[in-house]
């Protein structure tokens, strides 16, 4: 992995927790103008992210998915792969 792509990744991780800088938003937009693998990076973490956040554990911490947010994700994992 290239220095450069390394930083982006970490960027790509950070967007996640806070706010980019200005300076941050432009490398980081710049970046992955030019890099089809962190633009897939980056849209992996926030897929994720999303995905982690549609996790019911309000049942003594058991993982629940609807048969809905089931089919969501399996139909958005099949896309990720084509």
């Amino acid at each position: 992995m290239k220095h450069a792509c390394r930083e982006i990744s970490q960027l790509a991780s950070d967007s996640l927790d806070r706010p980019l800088s200005l300076f941050e938003r432009l490398k980081f937009n710049i970046h992955l103008a030019m890099c089809k693998h962190c633009r897939n990076y980056s849209h992996n973490m926030k897929f994720i992210r999303k995905i982690t956040e549609m996790i019911d554990t309000t049942n003594y911490g058991e993982i629940r998915l609807s048969d809905e947010q089931r089919q969501r994700l399996h139909e958005r994992l099949d896309k990720s792969t084509e």
